[in-house]
Order: structure tokens, then C-alpha cells, then sequence
């Protein structure tokens, strides 16, 4: 899947009412091999900065649930799955200000709308994983 065709999708999601850590994780079935419906499901609490409660950015933890897929079970994958989501939120957190949490990020000085940090996060996402797609 291109990037293109990730954030074509993931506006589609979002035109269908599906939140930001959703509207991310569904436009990469290819990586986590998650079903549509699995994905929405797992994801559905994590809106609005996890429950509403202004957290956690959902695109920031549609990454590193991504990242997460991409390592095995084994508690000893657990230091290398932290350590690329470190690498991918900061660079996403350094595009926005220094800021992940939605309430920052959203609040009266908000720095962009939820489509444009999904983008950003699909970008980040795709160029770790799949830079050899178009």
C-alpha cells in the first residue's frame, strides 16, 4: 500500500466517524495483520486521548501499537518495541511542538487539526516500514 493510498483511507475513516488511533491502525493491516474489525474494536477506547480524557495523542498510540506488531510476543522484544516507539512519538512529538498529549495538542493554543497529526503519524509509520512503497 502507498502512502498515498494509507492517507486516502484514513480520510475516508475519519468522513465515517472512526477515531484517530482507528482511522490510523486500519490503514496498516499489511503490518500489524490485524482484521478490520479486530482493529476497530481494540482501538475504539482510545479516542479523544484515550477514553476523552485528553491523554495520550490516538495517533501517538496508533503508533505504537504498529510498532508494537512488529515484535514478537517474547517479553525480551519488550526494550526494542519501547525503544522504536520512543523514536517514532518523539519524532512525532517534535513536530508538534514537543507535545503528545491531545489536550495539548488540541487545547486553546492547538497546534493542528486530528487529520493532520493522523497524517504526520502514517507518514512517520510508513517511511520506518515501508520507504520502498511509493
Amino acid at each position: 500500500m502507498t502512502l498515498q493510498q494509507r492517507l486516502d483511507r484514513m480520510y475516508d475513516l475519519r468522513r465515517q466517524g472512526y477515531n484517530c488511533t482507528q482511522s490510523l491502525i486500519l490503514c496498516f493491516p499489511d503490518l500489524t495483520g490485524l482484521d478490520d474489525e479486530t482493529a476497530a474494536r481494540i482501538t475504539s477506547g482510545l479516542g479523544s486521548g484515550v477514553g476523552g480524557l485528553g491523554e495520550i495523542c490516538g495517533a501517538a498510540n496508533g503508533i505504537a501499537l504498529v510498532v508494537g506488531s512488529q515484535y514478537s510476543a517474547n517479553p525480551a522484544d519488550k526494550a526494542a518495541a519501547a525503544a522504536t516507539t520512543r523514536e517514532l512519538c518523539s519524532i512525532f512529538a517534535s513536530a508538534n511542538g514537543g507535545r503528545i498529549n491531545c489536550r495539548d495538542l488540541k487545547g486553546k493554543e492547538g497546534i493542528r487539526p486530528c487529520n493532520q497529526l493522523i497524517a504526520q503519524a502514517i507518514e512517520i509509520l510508513h517511511n520506518k516500514y515501508c520507504a520502498d512503497e511509493a
